[in-house]
Formats: structure tokens, sequence, C-alpha cells
């Protein structure tokens, strides 16, 4: 791979008295280009406004320096205004709209790094700016600014043309600017230099991983990242991405030394890195890096929000599988060489002031999740054959969770224990785990059974639209898992919070899994306002009363939505004679899928059908009515179809493609994609007050 990896600092692409914005330059950086990868620096001075935009990439926001505030709207989602200082990490998926403002004397410094795939230029952002001499509205007639706005053409004029800034202004110190809501950050913002620690080694280092729990937006993003903070003379591990995934570094501050090991073991970088400077470590090199006396500190994004990393040094490297007789015959030394190599690579390794930090590989498990469902030391107190030997028999074939287990050829698992001394009580292992992965799927169901389940007196549950729910004949089904699916701003959450609303207010029972901080209680208390009538003590009671009806969990990852969904079966079945129950909502459910499916990631696909079979479990069981939203993505030929893919496409009984309507902003279009007993392609148009 004949290319440069250089580190590189950004250059100027346009400012003013309020500041500037910095970028770097594929054709300076060639991996941005070859890598899809775009990287920016804001920097704004006191009273400096990056005055509103949104770009054609997702990005991740890490806040380098200063104090500031933040805008930001989501698709149809109400302004989060945020206060922002140093450490800060922001999510902006696609579509996002955002400002920024510094009202401190210190420089406010903010990084971007994102995925390029679908921007006009790889390797680079392109922003559109709302304002300005080049806001999008420039470009149109004042016959279309006037119908677009509804206003006469002066106050058009105006609009447009007064602002002469470019991008970045200076706002007058008498102007007054949103002050921050703390209730905005929720979701929104993870510190790094304040969250909990994912690693932390006295002499070493310390490591915060974003992932979908501590930070749910990231999971949209697409993209995973960590800060690590080297102590002076650390060193991280040579390793390398297995999964072909892109590892993008900034130098937030101090110094150190970097080494990239290619194809044929050519070292293809050997430098210094300083604080400033970015470069890309190509798929499936080799990197490592040495902190200087001072220590080194770098911001990462991973271009997979699921890497999955193998270190070659130290206790977790890949070197602790393999057989002494491959090693010695593959190095071509003598035992005692090997058995002293062996010794090492047991142990994480000291030396003066020196230490190896393995941080990919925990960086992977931080972003995969660390709830006890899955991982198998969990299941000891449970299970005694699944032992300490069996754990390690299990380790050194990289198995370490139920999930890990799903993936894995059973009969070479036992054709491996058959060649052990203790090979009868690993296969009785080997067959717990077998039953144990049984509980995650739901029985088959003969033709005879799927006839009683269809003439069961199974309610609907209205959406609240008399045109929806005639489409539907009589709105959701109990017992069924419905899912819409559309492009932003086709209304998806608007019907989540106007079916909710219409239960609640019926005194139903709503659970509302909300995974994007997209729950509004005000927009249901307009909704239940509209719905229950105009006299005001009436509205008052039925808001009061409704609301009592929906209970909102924030989910932020798959492990916590399936923890709450396993203690919500448990409840109902202490209560069978009890409906506390009526709706579930997940939205949206692929915010929590996407992150841990990962290419061929066959580990969050299993975790997706299990999430899948639960849902139609629980609404099958206890006569629920399930409604999920999944976002859409570009198919053959640029198409839109749903994301997910096949798996989960059959999982759903009912699939639901929603639109807006071009003209009017409340009126939206509902198409039948999958129904049991209706043919697709049926359609209406219906309102959201």
């Amino acid at each position: 791979m004949d290319i440069d990896l250089s580190p590189k600092m950004p250059k100027k692409s346009y400012g003013g008295a309020g500041g500037s914005y910095h970028a770097w330059c594929p054709n300076e950086l060639p991996m941005l280009r070859q890598g899809n990868i775009g990287a920016g620096k804001l920097l704004l001075e006191k009273g400096g406004l990056a005055l509103p935009r949104y770009s054609d990439s997702a990005k991740v926001a890490y806040v380098l320096q200063g104090n500031g505030v933040a805008g930001i709207v989501l698709p149809e989602k109400e302004e989060k205004v945020l206060a922002i200082k140093t450490g800060d990490t922001i999510a902006l998926p696609f579509g996002v709209i955002t400002w920024w403002f510094n009202k401190d004397d210190t420089e406010l410094q903010v990084l971007f790094l994102g995925d390029t795939k679908t921007a006009h230029k790889p390797g680079s952002f392109t922003d559109f700016f709302l304002t300005g001499s080049n806001g999008i509205f420039t470009g149109f007639s004042m016959e279309f600014v006037c119908r677009a706005w509804d206003v006469d053409e002066s106050t058009a004029k105006s609009l447009v043309g007064s602002q002469t800034g470019n991008g970045i202004i200076k706002v007058d110190s008498g102007v007054r600017m949103p002050e921050p809501n703390k209730d905005h950050r929720s979701g929104m913002a993870l510190n790094c230099l304040e969250a909990p620690l994912d690693v932390d080694i006295k002499g070493g280092g310390r490591v915060v991983v974003l992932n979908t729990k501590n930070l749910p937006l990231v999971g949209e993003v697409g993209l995973g990242a960590d800060l690590v903070r080297l102590d002076g003379n650390a060193m991280c591990s040579p390793g390398f991405s297995c999964d072909s995934a892109l590892q993008v570094t900034y130098i937030v501050r101090g110094s150190g030394r970097a080494q990239v090991v290619g194809v044929d073991g050519k070292r293809v970088l050997e430098t210094t890195v300083k604080a400033g400077m970015l470069f890309i470590v190509p798929r499936f090199f080799v990197v490592s890096k040495i902190s200087d006396n001072e220590g080194l500190e770098w911001f990462s994004i991973i271009s997979t929000p699921n890497p999955i990393f193998t270190h070659m040094a130290g206790r977790t490297s890949a070197w602790k599988a393999l057989s002494p007789e491959v090693l010695q015959a593959s190095f071509n030394v003598s035992a005692d060489v090997e058995k002293t190599f062996r010794s090492k690579r047991m142990n994480i390794c000291y030396g003066s002031g020196e230490l190896i930090l393995a941080v990919g590989v925990l960086v992977r498990n931080a972003l995969v999740g660390d709830g006890e469902m899955g991982a198998l030391k969990s299941l000891e107190e449970d299970y005694h054959i699944i032992d300490a030997n069996f754990l390690q028999f299990c380790a050194s074939r990289g198995i370490f969770s139920v999930e890990d287990f799903l993936v894995h050829d059973v009969s070479m698992l036992m054709a491996s224990a058959d060649k052990l001394s203790n090979s009868d009580r690993l296969k009785q292992g080997i067959n717990q785990l077998v039953l144990i992965t049984e509980t995650y799927h739901q029985p088959w169901m003969n033709g005879l059974m799927l006839l009683e389940d269809r003439e069961q007196n199974k309610h609907y549950i209205s959406t609240g639209s008399e045109s929806f729910d005639v489409l539907l004949q009589g709105g959701l089904r109990e017992g069924h898992v419905t899912e819409l699916v559309g492009p932003s701003s086709s209304g998806k959450t608007q019907v989540c919070f106007q079916v909710a609303s219409n239960v609640a207010l019926k005194k139903g029972n709503v659970v509302f899994f909300d995974s994007g901080n997209s729950f509004s209680p005000t927009r249901i208390k307009q909704m239940v306002t509209h719905i229950s009538g105009s006299e005001e003590n009436k509205v008052n009671g039925s808001v009061e009363e409704a609301m009592r009806h929906i209970e909102c969990h924030a989910v932020f990852d798959i492990y916590t939505l399936l923890d709450l969904l396993h203690q919500l079966k448990l409840n109902l079945k202490s209560q069978p004679q009890k409906k506390s129950t009526d709706l579930i909502i997940i939205d949206s459910i692929s915010s929590l899928i996407a992150p841990i499916l990962g290419g061929s990631n066959a580990q969050g696909h299993a975790l997706m059908v299990s999430l899948g079979y639960l849902l139609k479990d629980l609404s099958h069981q206890h006569n629920i009515a399930v409604l999920v939203t999944n976002h859409m993505v570009s198919g053959e030929g640029g198409t839109l179809k749903p994301a997910l893919g096949e798996s989960w496409r059959n999982i759903p009984h009912v699939q639901l493609q929603l639109s807006q309507h071009h003209t009017t902003t409340n009126i939206y279009g509902v198409y039948i994609l999958r129904h049991p007993y209706m043919a697709s392609g049926r359609s209406v148009n219906f309102m959201i007050p």
C-alpha cells in the first residue's frame, strides 16, 4: 500500500471576527478519501456564533477546549440547547441542524470526525447553511421564498439579505442568546473527562468508550469512539481491527511516537505525534503508540459502532490462544525460548515506567456491552457445570458470552472437547449451553394453532385516526407486533405519541421505550387536549389522568431494553388475572439494533432475533399490542427500504410505511407493506393534530 500516512494539521477553510473553521484536506491526507472519513475543527472567539447548518455526513463532535452553548435540532424533534465544555462528546446523526456559540473569553474549540460515504465529496464534510451570505435561501427567487415562508417580499428580502456574514459571525455583546437547559444534556452529550472509566490502570492510562449505553445517538451515527489518556512512557500495545474498521486519531494533547506496520511486515509509518495532528490507520494494519514523558491523549473514532480488535501483546493478545508447538515452529526457536515468550504473554508486562495498555479489546467489550445477560461467567452460580475449566475451554476458542456460543458449530466444539482429558464434563457444559440458548427461541406453531390464534377474541387498539383504523380494520391488533417504517420526518414518532395518547386517555396502560430522547410530555398534552375536547376543566383532568397511564423508560442499548422487557414479562406472569399493560411502544428499535449488527456480526443478529421473539411472545401471551419504529436505508438503485435486513423483516406481524404529505405538514400517508390478513399496497392519508 503506497500511500502517505503521515499525520497532518488542518488548514483554514473560512472565518471572520467571530472565529474560523479548519479542515483536513483529502489531497494532503489521502486516507480521508480512501476511507470516506471527514475531519474538521471549529474555533470560536468570545461572541462567535457558528450559524445554523446541516451536513451531508454523520459526525461525532468533541469539545477540545473552552465552554459554550450548542443548539441541536434532530429530525421531528424540538431544539435542544446544551451547555458544552471541554471533554464533551456529542453524536450528530444525518439531518441534524446545529449552531454553536461561545460566550466566554477562552476560545471554544470543537473537533468533528465523521463518515463521508454519502457525502458530496469523499473525505470532506459539506455544510448547508440556513442563513448568511451563502445560506440555502439565497439561491431561491423571492417568489419561492415568499410562498415558502408566507411573508411579503419586503420581509423576505430582509430575512435573506440582512446577514452578510458567511458561516461564522460575531454577535454584539448586547444580544441575548438562548440559555442552556440542563435537562437537554441527557442522552445528548457525554463528558469523557467526567464519565466512569472503562479502563483505569495505575501508571498506564485511562480509557472512556462511547457507546449506545452512555451516549444513545452513537447508534444512529454508526461510529465508535473513545478518549485515551496515556501516562508518561506508557504504551498502547500493537493491535489491529479485525472487522475492517478504520481508526481515525486526533492528538488532543501531549506527544509521543507511533508506528504502523502493513503488508509483508513493512513499517509504513514511524513518526512523532503531537497535539493538533490527525492520522488514520488503514484496515488490518497494526498500530502501536508510546507516550513521551508528559503523556499522550487522543480522541479516536472507529468506522463501525461495534469494532473488534486483536492485540499482539499483553494478556489479551492473540499469542495467548496459539499452541506452544505452533509458536515454536513458527518462530523457529527452541522450546526454552518459546517457554520464556509464553510466560510473558500470559501477563501484562511492567517495565520501567511503561505499561502495555490493551485499549482495543476494552473498546470492543465496552461497545458490545457488559450486561450480565450474555456473559458465560454470570452463569456459574446457576449452572455448576459451567465452572472455571469450562470457561477457560470456551475462552480459548473466543467464546465469552451466550451470543458468542450461538455462532459456533456445536459439533466442532464437541470434537475439540473429545481431545481433552475432561471431555465428558466439557461436553456436559456444551449441552447445558444448548439448553440455555433454546430459551431464546419461540416454539413452533402448527396451522391449527395459528387458526385458533386468528379466531381468538383479540381486541384492536385505535390509532386515534379514523382513516388509519379503517385501513387496519380496527387499529393495532393485540397479540401483534406492528412496525412503522419511514424516512426522517415521515411521522413515526408522532404516530407513537398519538396512539399512546389515545390509549392512555381511555385508561389503558402504555409502556413507552424511548431510545432517542424523543419522548415529549408537552406533545402528549397537546394530543390529549385535542382528543378529549376543549373544556378547560375536562382537559386538565384528562391530561393528568392520561399521563399516569404512560410509563416511559429511556433505553440506550439493546441490553437495557432486553432487561426491562424480561422484567415486564415476569411482572405480567405474576399477575395473570390483571391486565397491567395494553400497549408497548419502542421508538426507535433500529437505533438499538443497528449498533450491534456491524457487517457480518452474527452475535448481533442473534440478539436481534432474540429481541424479536421476546416481543412476539409478550404480545401473544398477554394480548398486548406492540408498536415499534424503524428507519429506512438505501437499497439497490438508491431506492429506500426498511433497515435491519431480512432477518428482522420477518419478525413483525404487520409492516407499515409512513410518509409526510408534500404540501401539508400535518397530513401523513400510511401504506401496507405486509399484513397477515390483508393484501399489501393499500394506503390512506391521515392527519395528526
